[in-house]
């Protein structure tokens, strides 16, 4: 059973070769695999930072955009209420422009109107002038009794009435 026994001089022979491989990886293979991490690392840590300011100038462009947004608003508040403003002040204008010609209109029509009553009463002055000449003559031509009074009364106040 010799395939079985435990030669102590292979163990040590086995346990000096491991070591020395690693050793040998060590500083032939994993100080360029730790550079390699470090390098990736340093990658990753780039790579999140960067990300970082684009998420930081994202929010940064947000609120901007939020307060642009909020300015627009306000300025377009500030258009409307002037433009209702002059739409009120014009309204008004109007409104008032027509009430000073419905007033100077409807002056002029009380002046027409005055006037035209004045002609109608020197009209009828001179009419009833005119009737009563006419009465007086027809009662200077005659001698009248009290038929003919009332009769001649009833006359002028019928010409009278179709005349009115």
């Amino acid at each position: 059973m010799d395939f079985l026994s435990i030669d102590v001089g292979t163990i040590l022979f086995t346990l000096i070769n491991t070591l020395l491989i690693f050793l040998a990886f060590k500083f032939l293979l994993f100080k360029r695999v730790d550079a390699m991490l470090e390098q990736r690392q340093a990658e990753l840590a780039a790579t999140y930072a960067a990300a970082d300011d684009a998420q930081n100038a994202a929010n940064a462009d947000k609120e901007q955009y939020a307060k642009l947004m909020q300015d627009a608003k306000e300025e377009t508040a500030r258009i409307i209420s002037r433009a209702e403003k002059q739409a009120q002040q014009k309204g008004d204008a109007i409104v008032e422009d027509a009430r000073r010609e419905a007033l100077a209109v409807r002056e002029k029509a009380d002046r027409d109107i005055a006037r035209e009553m004045s002609q109608a009463k020197g009209e009828l002055q001179g009419e009833i002038s005119a009737i009563a000449m006419e009465l007086a003559e027809k009662i200077m031509e005659k001698e009248i009794s009290k038929e003919d009074h009332s009769r001649l009364i009833d006359e002028f106040l019928e010409e009278m009435g179709d005349k009115a």
